[in-house]
C-alpha cells in the first residue's frame, strides 16, 4: 500500500481543511543526573513525552471566510477535539497556539499554521480491509462523501424565513437525540470535553452553517463521529448510535407543492440523509470493533444492525434518493461480511437441561475441564442470569458455549 492510499482528507472538530506538509515532534521525557565525582551522568526514563502536531492548512474558494470562521470558532472552543491527520489517522488533541493569515495576492484564501498536541484518546483508523474490518472500510468510504452530497442538495438561498427555521430547527433535534444517546456512555476527560465543544459550536453557529452547507455537513459527521469516542466499550456505542438511528423528528407533514415548501422539503431530506448516513457509517465502525462470545451474540448484533440498514435503504430508494439507499446498503452488505469472516471462529453455543440442579463450577468441569474453570463458570453463570452460581436451575434450558472439549455429550453425569 503506497502512502497515497493512506493519505485521508483533513478535518479538525469536522471542519474540513486542505494541507500539504506537516510536522511531528516527540521523544522521551528523561531526567538527567550528574554526580559529584563522576564523570557518567545517570539518566532516568520518565516515559514518552507528549507528540506535538505542527501542520500549515488552508481554506480556498469563494465560500472560503465561512470556512475560515468555522475553523476559528474549533480551534477556540473550550476541550480538546477529534482531529483527522492526513498521515497519522484520527487523533483527540489540543489545541497550543494557531495563526492564521490572509492577503489581496492570495485572495479568497485564508492560511492557517497550527501546533496540536495529544490529547491522550488515539482512535485508530484502518485504511486497509483486513479481515474484521471491513465495516470500517466502508464507514470511512460513506462518511467521506456525506458533507459533499449535503452541500450539493441543500440551500436557503433566496428562501422564505421559514425554510432556514424549519433546517434550523431539525439540526437542534439532531444534536438534541445525539446529546441523550451520548449519555448513556457515561464518557468522561478529554473526549466527553470534545463532544461538549461540538455540541456547544453548532447552536453558536447555526446562522452561519445554513449558509455554509459544506461547513454544516462537516459539523453533523464531527458530532456523531466524536460520539463514537466517548467511550471504549463497542457495545455501549452500539446502543447510544442505535437510538440515534431510530430517531424520527416530529413535524415531517407534507405540504402543498409550492416552491419553498419544496425546497423545505429537500433540505430536510438532505440533513437526514446526512445524520443517518454519519451514524450508520459509525454503526458499522462500531460493530466491527466489538468483541462477541459467541457466533449466536454475533449474528443478534447483526441482524439488529442489517435490518435497519435494511429499512433505511428501501426508504431512501422508494424516495428517488438512489445514492443513498445505495450507501445504506453497501453498509449492511459490509456488517454482514465483517461478522461473516469473524463468525467462523467463534464458538457456538447448545442448550442442556440439568436432571438435578448443581454448582455451576462443577459443571463447567466437565465440560470444558480444569483449566480456566473459574472463568468458563462465571461465563455460565452470566450468560443463563443464574441467581446463584452454587444451584444452577432444574427444568431451565442452559446455554453453554462450545470448545475443544465441551461436547453436548459430556454434559451428562
Amino acid at each position: 500500500m503506497t502512502w497515497r492510499d493512506e493519505y485521508q482528507a483533513g478535518s479538525f472538530r469536522g471542519v474540513a481543511f486542505r494541507t500539504q506538509s506537516h510536522e511531528r515532534s516527540g521523544g522521551r521525557r528523561n531526567a538527567v543526573f550528574e554526580m559529584p565525582g563522576r564523570d557518567e551522568p545517570l539518566v532516568e526514563d520518565l516515559g514518552r513525552r507528549a507528540r506535538q502536531f505542527s501542520l500549515e492548512f488552508h481554506v480556498i474558494g469563494s465560500d472560503y471566510r465561512s470556512r475560515r470562521d468555522a475553523l476559528i470558532d474549533a480551534l477556540e472552543a473550550e476541550g480538546p477535539g477529534l482531529l483527522v491527520h492526513p498521515w497519522h489517522g484520527q487523533i483527540m488533541v489540543a489545541v497550543m497556539d494557531y495563526r492564521s493569515s490572509e492577503s489581496t495576492q492570495d485572495g479568497g484564501m485564508c492560511w492557517f499554521t497550527v501546533t496540536f498536541q495529544e490529547a491522550g484518546i488515539e482512535v485508530s483508523a484502518p485504511i486497509a480491509v483486513e479481515s474484521g474490518q471491513l465495516g470500517v472500510a466502508e464507514a470511512d468510504k460513506v462518511v467521506a462523501d456525506i458533507p459533499g452530497r449535503l452541500a450539493g442538495s441543500f440551500s436557503i438561498e433566496d428562501a422564505a424565513a421559514f425554510v432556514e427555521d424549519a433546517s434550523a430547527s431539525l439540526v437542534t433535534g439532531m444534536a438534541q437525540v445525539t446529546q441523550i444517546a451520548a449519555s448513556l456512555q457515561g464518557g468522561v476527560g478529554p473526549a466527553l470535553r470534545a463532544f461538549e465543544a461540538g455540541l456547544s459550536l453548532l447552536p453558536a453557529n447555526m446562522q452561519g452553517l445554513m449558509r455554509a452547507p459544506l461547513s454544516l455537513g462537516l459539523s453533523i459527521v464531527g458530532l456523531v463521529s466524536t460520539v463514537s469516542v466517548l467511550s471504549t466499550s463497542p457495545r455501549r456505542k452500539i446502543a447510544a448510535l442505535t437510538i440515534m438511528l431510530d430517531w424520527v423528528p416530529l413535524g415531517l407533514n407534507t405540504f402543498a407543492p409550492t416552491g419553498n415548501r419544496k425546497r423545505e422539503a429537500a433540505n430536510r431530506d438532505a440533513l437526514l440523509a446526512a445524520f443517518r448516513l454519519t451514524t450508520a457509517a459509525e454503526l458499522a465502525r462500531a460493530v466491527s470493533a466489538s468483541s462477541f462470545a459467541s457466533y449466536e451474540d454475533a449474528v443478534t448484533v447483526r441482524d439488529a444492525v442489517t435490518t435497519r440498514l435494511d429499512v433505511l435503504a428501501i426508504a431512501a430508494a422508494d424516495a428517488g434518493d438512489d445514492a443513498t439507499a445505495a450507501a445504506f446498503d453497501g453498509l449492511r452488505r459490509a456488517v454482514t461480511r465483517d461478522i461473516a469472516v469473524r463468525g467462523s471462529n467463534l464458538a457456538r453455543t447448545y442448550g442442556v437441561l440439568l436432571p438435578q440442579s448443581e454448582p455451576a463450577l462443577r459443571l463447567a468441569n466437565r465440560v470444558y475441564g480444569r483449566i480456566g474453570v473459574e472463568d468458563r463458570a462465571a461465563e455460565l453463570v452470566a450468560r443463563n442470569a443464574v441467581l446463584h452460581p452454587g444451584f444452577l436451575p432444574v427444568g431451565v434450558e442452559l446455554q453453554l458455549l462450545t470448545a475443544d472439549s465441551a461436547r453436548p455429550d459430556a454434559v451428562a453425569p
